[in-house]
């Protein structure tokens, strides 16, 4: 009985200890990008590098982007994942 205890901890340490090296390996990026296609799980983006990237994103937002406009966008990385959306916001006109 106390070596499978002492096992299901063991185990519980080592799960731990990979989400939290899985989750240390995150990256947040802040940028201008326009929109080039919107579905309904993902958008793709390019942004003023002209760097496309495929952005997951948590709720179908199709009817709220249009294509070919700028938006701002935060976005997460995480080592062995997707980019996800944090965070997007319409570019204001320039005067």
């Amino acid at each position: 009985m106390k070596i499978a205890n002492k096992r299901s901890v063991i185990v519980l340490l080592i799960i731990v200890a990979l989400f939290m090296f899985w989750n240390s390996f995150r990256s947040s990026t802040f940028e201008v990008v326009t929109i080039q296609i919107v579905s309904e799980n993902e958008i793709t983006v390019i942004n003023l590098s002209n760097r496309a990237r495929t952005i997951k994103i948590p709720i179908d937002i199709s009817n709220l982007v249009e294509e070919n406009k700028q938006y701002t966008i935060s976005y997460d990385k995480r080592i062995f994942d997707n980019h996800r959306l944090n965070y997007i916001s319409a570019q204001l006109p320039e005067k």
